[in-house]
């Protein structure tokens, strides 16, 4: 098994597992949304080095707090992206705690899982097993 891991400043560790075909990105503390955006940036720049790695597992569960207005960027300004930077749908299964579940309930927001366009689906998930098998299935 090979595993490729990328230690982004303190904030985010981005890990590609070949085996399972997907990448892990792990929140390693609350970030700022300057950090927030800046992760998702190095995230979409190191999914582009792996090919055809179109499942992301991201563990946001030390992020503590969920910041509404940087869920409306990803939906809105990051996920459109996606298919024009990689040239295929990508699947994120965020890993959350149950109380961050409670904290993004917000109704301009579709339900989850939601597919976004032709450029990416995304699903919550409270244990990682869960998260990586729905992710297998989508490759």
């Amino acid at each position: 098994m090979t595993i490729d891991t990328t230690s982004l400043a303190d904030f985010l560790d981005l890990s590609h597992r070949p085996d399972l075909g997907i990448i892990a990105a792990r929140w390693l503390r609350p970030t700022t949304s300057g950090e927030l955006r800046a992760g998702y940036q190095l995230l979409l720049n190191h999914a582009g080095t792996c090919s055809a790695c179109n499942c992301w597992l991201i563990d946001a569960r030390r992020r503590v707090r969920v910041d509404l207005s940087d869920v409306h960027w990803l939906t809105e300004q990051f996920y459109p992206t996606l298919r024009q930077h990689l040239g295929h749908h990508v699947f994120l299964a965020f890993l959350v705690a149950p109380y961050q579940l409670e904290d993004a309930q917000d109704d301009t927001l579709p339900a989850m899982p939601h597919t976004h366009g032709d450029y990416c689906s995304v699903h919550q998930f409270t244990d990682e097993g869960e998260a990586v098998r729905w992710l297998r299935s989508r490759r």
